[in-house]
Parts: C-alpha cells; sequence; structure tokens
C-alpha cells in the first residue's frame, strides 16, 4: 500500500471519526463503563485508585486539550485535526471509567435504599452527556463533568491517604477539589482567553451547585463511607469467639437467592446478635455503630439501642465484631451498620416470632 493511499485511509477514517463523533464518543463512554464493572469487584483497593486517578489524568489532559483545540480550524493540519477528534473521545472515554467505576462502588459496597439518590445522580450524569449536543454547551458540560469526577475522586481518595473517615476529612476533600478545579480553569483561561470567559459564569454556577448538593448528600448519610465495604454480615442466637474464628449459632444457612429478611424464632429475653466484618484498607481506624431498629405500627423505625466500637483495617475478610440484644418484641427488625457520622455501610433486616422453645441450632465458624 502506497503513502497516498494510506494517507486517503487516514483521511476517511478520520473525516469518519469527524462526522460521528457523538456515536463515537457514547460507546467510548459505555466501554469504560463495562470493563470497570467487569473488573473493579475483582481488583484490590490499592490498584483500583490507581485505575481511578490514571483515568482522572487522562481525562484532565483530554478536556484540557478539547478546549484549546476550539481555536483551531479543521482544515489547518492533519495533526490539530487528529488531536481535535481524539481529544474529545479521550474525554468520554476516560469519564466513562471514572464514573462507572464510582457506580461499582456505590452500589456494591452500599444500601441502595439508602444511597439511591446518589447512584441515581450518577445515572443522570451518564445519560446528560448524550443530551447536550451544541458545541458550546458539549463544552461545558463536558468540563463540569470534569469536575463532578474530580470531587468524587477526592471523597474517595482523602480517607486513603488518611486513613480515617469523618467530616473534617469531608470538608478537605471539597476543598482540594475546588482548589484543583480552580487550577484547572486557570490554565483554560491561559491557553482560551476568550472561550474561558464566555463560560466562566456558568460553569461557577454549576460547580456551587454540585458541591452543596454533593455535600448534602454526604451530611445526610446518603453518600456510603467508601473506602469501608460490608464484607460479611448476619443476626445469630449466638456468638464466640475462638482460636480459629467466631463461632455462630444460625437456624440454617440462607441460600444465595433468598434475598428477604428472614424469620428468627425467638424465646422471650433470649439475646439475638449482629455480626459483621467490615472491610477496610491497610492503616485504617475508624468506629463502627450498631444501631439496632424496631419497626413501629405507624410504620417509623425507632432505634432500640446504639452499639459502638472500634475497627481496623488490613484485614482480607474484614474487621469482625458484634454486638446483642435482649428482649426484642415480635415483628420487623434491622440493624444499621454505620459510621459514628451516621453514614450506613450496610443493613441486616429480619423478623422476629416468639417461641416457648428454643429452634434447633447450627454451628458455623467465621
Amino acid at each position: 500500500m502506497g503513502l497516498a493511499a494510506s494517507h486517503r485511509m487516514f483521511n476517511e477514517a478520520l473525516s469518519f471519526a469527524s462526522r460521528n463523533e457523538r456515536k463515537l464518543g457514547a460507546g467510548l463512554f459505555a466501554f469504560g463503563f463495562l470493563t470497570d464493572l467487569l473488573t473493579f469487584t475483582l481488583l484490590p483497593l490499592s490498584v483500583i485508585n490507581i485505575f481511578f486517578a490514571s483515568y482522572l489524568v487522562l481525562a484532565a489532559v483530554c478536556t484540557f486539550g478539547a478546549n484549546v483545540m476550539t481555536r483551531f480550524a479543521l482544515n489547518e493540519t492533519w495533526w490539530r485535526k487528529t488531536l481535535t477528534v481524539l481529544f474529545p473521545l479521550g474525554v468520554q472515554y476516560a469519564l466513562g471509567g471514572l464514573l462507572s467505576g464510582f457506580v461499582v462502588f456505590y452500589a456494591s459496597h452500599s444500601v441502595v435504599a439508602v444511597s439511591w439518590p446518589f447512584l441515581a445522580l450518577l445515572a443522570v450524569v451518564y445519560f446528560g452527556n448524550e443530551y447536550f449536543r451544541k458545541q458550546r454547551e458539549h463544552l461545558i458540560f463536558q468540563t463540569i463533568l470534569f469536575f463532578f469526577a474530580l470531587y468524587a475522586y477526592a471523597i474517595f481518595a482523602l480517607p486513603l491517604i488518611i486513613g480515617s473517615i469523618g467530616p473534617w476529612i469531608f470538608v478537605g476533600s471539597t476543598l482540594a477539589a475546588l482548589l484543583l478545579f480552580a487550577l484547572f480553569l486557570w490554565l483554560l483561561r491561559l491557553v482560551n482567553q476568550a472561550r474561558a470567559k464566555e463560560n466562566l459564569r456558568p460553569i461557577a454556577v454549576i460547580t456551587l451547585a454540585i458541591t452543596l448538593l454533593v455535600s448534602g448528600a454526604y451530611f445526610t448519610g446518603v453518600i456510603p463511607p467508601l473506602p469501608l465495604a460490608l464484607a460479611e454480615s448476619g443476626i445469630y442466637h449466638a456468638v464466640a469467639r475462638t482460636p480459629s474464628g467466631y463461632s455462630l449459632k444460625t437456624e440454617g444457612e440462607r441460600s444465595w437467592w433468598e434475598f428477604w429478611a428472614p424469620t428468627l424464632h425467638v424465646v422471650p429475653g433470649s439475646p439475638l446478635y449482629a455480626y459483621s466484618a467490615i472491610a477496610a484498607p491497610a492503616s485504617f481506624g475508624s468506629t463502627v455503630v450498631h444501631r439496632w431498629e424496631y419497626l413501629d405500627g405507624r410504620g417509623r423505625w425507632i432505634t432500640e439501642s446504639r452499639i459502638a466500637f472500634p475497627i481496623t483495617g488490613g484485614r482480607q475478610g474484614g474487621y469482625r465484631g458484634y454486638s446483642a440484644k435482649e428482649n426484642l418484641a415480635e415483628g420487623n427488625w434491622r440493624v444499621s451498620i454505620e459510621t459514628s457520622g451516621g453514614q450506613v455501610i450496610g443493613r441486616i433486616g429480619f423478623m422476629v416470632e416468639n417461641t416457648p422453645f428454643a429452634p434447633a441450632l447450627q454451628t458455623v465458624t467465621r
């Protein structure tokens, strides 16, 4: 194949990519989502953090490049035409990878009944990417999408660096994201002052709105306490710590497809035990709370007791602990496994049915 033919094929491919940038961008966005969905649940947290950081750098470089390329016409040079097409596609792939990673974590490491508003926000961001069609609006949305990903990453990464979680660490994550984004906008203004000035006001307004929305979600417990994750949990009739692990007495092991709340048969006055194993990175310390709640006749969850204990990270199966509750009334119960700040790590639902005789029990070791 001659040089002229290769050049012609390259121009045809570039022209096709330019005409179909929206469709190709959506495909790369979805591809980034799919690859993370298939791999992020299998990788250790340290490797996942590297992926997140790499995606974020790629998104920053390509978002910056896409805004810079708006200064040049498509018919100037071949490399400018190429970068004008490739930068937006790179943004789509990187942001698709970031958002998919966040969705995987929030969906698999949270209580959907609690965190669904934030999951819905991620879905809105995903589909909103296809809604903005005009070039000016698309670049604004692209920049805002980068801030959203930067903010979500800061919330995830700073606790890993410090080795703890809490309101002040979240405030630090917010400030770090805002400062880095301000630096990013300042660099954009240096290379394309007219366009940056034109779009600065809507970007600033939407950035402020996102900050307030995410902050409200955090302080109302909607955002789960990453990087903490519930590895295992259950309600048992007895729990004892042994040299080989925890000995748990249960009425029977549940199958994977039994997703509904189990019914536990309890002799009045006998205790039940909530057992949980919480996965956390090495050198990570926090406090976990078991909140025992009862559903009253008005459909309200009433806190009956709140038992706190410290945890440390590093154990592959998660840090294990338990709490006990006596004199449980018949009806619907749940144990919310929370941080000291009220963020829900996991939740165990169950029914209590009184019985005059103790049920037959099996012993399992964890």
